[in-house]
Formats: structure tokens, sequence, C-alpha cells
């Protein structure tokens, strides 16, 4: 056999193998894979998977696969999806399909049902359950397939492009209406997502999110939310070129950020450390961000929890500042003992005070290590009021419930810091009980004192010594 790569001039000028058979002379055109949008991938064959010995012998080479590796990644898995085998390869009579010379080997919809009665990726995902269990499949799966994928097929992760796409372009109010959605359905659909900033296919994530705050707002997201977060090739180091497959070495000659490295270290490493907390969907809670003119689409609050480890992450992915609060999330699918219902919670009780009556919280911003301090009753009045500059992001964690004493007046700290964090709670308090004493000291040791000392000190005069301390 002999296989030459050549341009099929066909109508839709398909790129095909040309197969020549040296025994008899006779010639073959084998297509191209294909998805339909571009130019076929002229490094594939395409399979007939209305051939049931074809889709057996892929299946047996994914089981070998995965007899030798944990984790198998579907490259455009969609593409194998019933509906998009139809659409590509076998069209129905008349209507053309997204391939203009499959159309005749157009098959009545009967006829396709008959040869592939169920769906390729639900059967692979089933035989490997059965025959090589505990192996991962993640499957790369566009056009809104994500969910189907997930809900449907069984597969274990999918990539979802949506995040990088939606979240790059400030199409916040669109995303955040999937994930409406998807907790008003299936909650679990959002633990079986790959987040991700880039990947081979696509542009660096710098050059798509750039290395400042609008960056660290994304990333931060992608550190928290349920699912899977998976970083690219070169994407702590900050490097610009690229990454292909085919490569044998990198074009560019690039050197590693070590500020974007030192900043990766100080805001995302320690919640990638935790990520336990925020992986699940069990206690994931998505909140309405309000201000005085009504919902803000472009700010992510949620709260996630895990063994009493309670979290509240606040991302602001836009330029402008905003002012809000959130107290009562969306609705989402609870289950309780084998029964659904959709319900809505309130910020207290996704904090694990939902029975304070009064008092405050503390707690800690993981992104800033700056210390915040909330009375309860302005909890339950307003909801967790805050001011975001733009692409401003907090990750609030170690939540306590405290009550005002002798040694704590939490209360004035709170009437002298308000919704300011402070470096640390304890120390502020402490400055508090000792106003009376430094209040007076401050008064004393100010501007003019001391720079009538060092003026003294320069010129050793003593009757300017004398004038200075009679004035003081």
């Amino acid at each position: 056999l002999q296989i030459e790569d050549r341009y099929y001039d066909r109508a839709d000028s398909a790129v095909v193998f040309r197969r020549l058979d040296q025994r008899d002379g006779s010639v073959k055109f084998i297509y191209h894979g294909n998805d339909g949008t571009s130019m076929p991938w002229n490094d594939t064959a395409q399979l007939n998977y209305l051939d049931a010995n074809v889709r057996e012998v892929v299946i047996q080479t994914i089981l070998e696969v995965a007899r030798r590796f944990p984790i198998i990644r579907f490259d455009a898995a969609m593409t194998l999806a019933k509906k998009h085998i139809q659409r590509l390869w076998f069209p129905q009579p008349g209507s053309g399909g997204a391939i203009p010379s499959r159309s005749e080997y157009a098959i009545s919809q009967a006829d396709f049902d008959h040869a592939l009665p169920k769906e390729f990726w639900r059967e692979v995902v089933e035989r490997v359950e059965k025959e090589v269990p505990d192996t991962l499949l993640l499957a790369e799966a566009f056009w809104l397939m994500e969910g189907y994928f997930v809900r449907t097929l069984g597969m274990h992760r999918v990539y979802n492009s949506a995040f990088m796409h939606m979240l790059r372009d400030e199409d916040n109010a669109g995303y955040r209406k999937i994930m409406k959605n998807t907790l008003e359905f299936e909650p679990e659909i959002l633990k079986r997502f790959v987040n991700f900033m880039n990947n081979p296919d696509e542009r660096t994530a710098v050059d798509q999110f750039g290395k400042d705050d609008k960056y660290f707002a994304v990333c931060t997201l992608l550190a928290t939310l349920p699912g899977l977060p998976m970083f690219g090739h070169g994407q702590f180091e900050g490097f610009t070129e690229k990454y292909g497959m085919e490569y044998r070495k990198a074009y560019k000659n690039e050197s590693e950020d070590r500020s974007l490295i030192n900043r990766h270290e100080f805001e995302i490493c320690p919640l990638l450390h935790q990520r336990e907390i925020f992986a699940g969907v069990d206690e994931f809670r998505l909140f309405d961000f309000i201000s005085e003119q009504g919902v803000d689409e472009n700010v992510f609050a949620y709260t996630n929890a895990k063994d009493g480890n309670h979290s509240l992450v606040i991302v602001n992915n836009q330029y402008q500042s905003c002012h809000g609060s959130i107290k009562t999330s969306s609705p989402q699918l609870i289950r309780q003992q084998d029964q659904k219902r959709i319900r809505t919670t309130s910020v207290l009780d996704c904090l694990g005070v939902g029975n304070a009556t009064d008092g405050f919280i503390t707690c800690r911003d993981q992104s800033t290590g700056l210390h915040y301090l909330r009375p309860i009753r302005e909890l339950k009045h307003r909801g967790f009021e805050i001011h975001l500059n733009g692409y401003e992001h907090h990750v609030l964690m170690d939540f306590h419930w405290v009550h005002a004493s002798d040694g704590n007046d939490y209360e004035a700290l709170y009437s002298q810091i308000g919704l300011q964090g402070v470096s640390n709670i304890e120390e502020s308090l402490r400055g508090l009980r000792l106003r009376p004493v430094l209040q007076p000291f401050r008064d004393l040791i100010n501007q003019t004192f001391l720079e009538h000392g060092r003026i003294c000190a320069a010129t050793q005069n003593l009757t300017s010594k004398t004038q200075f301390l009679k004035e003081f």
C-alpha cells in the first residue's frame, strides 16, 4: 500500500489521503478527520463509526491504553457524538450536511439509528468502567456540549472552553447564566468541568489575559471554582510563545517572569493547596452581587465549604469599580434524603453562622493577607457588603464568630475600620485598648516636635534647646 497526501478537488475541496494498492493499481481516497468548521486535519484519517467492527477496534485500543495509563484525554471528542457523526458524514437526504461531498452518502434517520443505536462515548465509558476501572476519562468537547458529555454520556471530566472564552471577553452575564442554569438543573456537572485559560490549541494565557489584575482575577476563579483547574504550558512563567506539540523545541528563547511566578506563589498556590474546600458542589452556593443599580453581572460571588472550613470568593471581572453586597444565594437543586428541591440559602448559613443573632464575624483574605470584621446585624440586614476596584478579587477564609468583651471591643474597632481590612485584628484591638496612653503621646510627638528636635541636633545650640523645651 502507498499512502500519499493530496488535495482532492471536490466541491468542498476536502483534503484526503490517496490510497494506492500496488498489487492491482486500484486507488481509493480516504477522508481526513474534519469537524466541519475549517480545513480538515491532514494528519488524521476519518473512520466510519457506523461500522460496528470499527467501533470495537477503537474501543479495544482505548482499553489497551487504559491498561497502561490512568488518565486518557480524547481530543475533539464532540465530533463522535451521534448528531455530529450524522452532520459531518451521513447527512439525511436533502440536508446537504457540513461537508458537501458527503451528500451522496446520505441515509435516512432510521438507517442511521439502526447502524449506530447507541452513543459511542456512552459505550466507551461503560466498557472502561467494567474492564479497566479507576481510569479517568477526559473529553475535549466544544459547541456547548460540555453538559451533555457529563450528564448523558457519563464522561468523568470535560473541557470547559466557555470558561476561557467568556471570561476573557468579559461576557460575565453569559457565564453566570450558564452557572445558574447548571445549578438549577444538576450542580454535579460543575464538578466535572476542566477549567482552563489556555491550551495548546489556543493563544497563550498572557496573550489573552495579560499579566496584571485581570489575569489574577480570572486565575482566582480558576483556582476556586468546582471542577478541575488546568494550567497551560508556560502559564506560570509568562511565556508568550504558543506551545505546539509538533515542535521539537521552542522557537523563542524566553526566560521566566520571576515577578509573575512570585505573585502566583503568593495568591494562587495557597488556593491550590486547599482545593478540597473549593472542588465540590455539595456546599457550593452562587450569589448575585447587588448594587444600587441592581444585580451587577460582572461580579462573581460564591461560597463553599469542606469539613467546617468555609470560604467566600468575590471577583470583579471588569475594569470599573463597584460597590454592593451579597445576601441570598441563587436557586439551586439540593438533594436531601432522596428528595430534590430548589432552594436558596442566606450568606450567614453559607458561612457557618446562620444561628448567630449578635456579635461579629472575622475572616482572612488569602489574596492580600488582610483581615476583615463584619457585624452579624448588618449581615442579616444588608448582607456581606464590600467595595471592589477594577479586577479586584478576594478569597475570604478562616471565618470565626466572636463577641465583644472587656478586652475586645469589636464594636469600637468596626466603627474605626468599617469595611476596610487590617493586617491583624488582635493587634488592632490592642491598639484600641492602649489608645488612652498612645493618643496623648501621638499628639505630643508630632511633625513639629520632630522638626524642632532635628534643628536643635543640627545646631547644637543650647539656647535653641532651652526654647524647644519651653515650647513643649
